[in-house]
């Protein structure tokens, strides 16, 4: 009897839960799949990091003056 699978977020992992559920008649399906709390941590993380990114800066023309986008 499988209780849960752990793993992370990617796509491929969606398909084996489906395999799971077609292979394993008393298995949960998505409901039972726990994802990995470290990886949810580390994305959350970088999300929240990149609002600190300073924004690119402008290229300066011929002219050097900066460029107007």
């Amino acid at each position: 009897k499988i209780l849960s699978v752990t793993c992370d977020n990617a796509a491929p992992n969606d398909v084996m839960m489906e395999c799971l559920v077609d292979g394993l008649p008393n298995f949960g399906g998505p409901r039972a799949r726990t994802r990995c709390f470290a990886h949810v941590v580390n994305l959350v993380a970088k999300s929240m990091l990149r609002l600190f990114n300073a924004p690119a800066k402008k290229s300066k023309g011929k002219g050097g003056k900066e460029d107007d986008d």
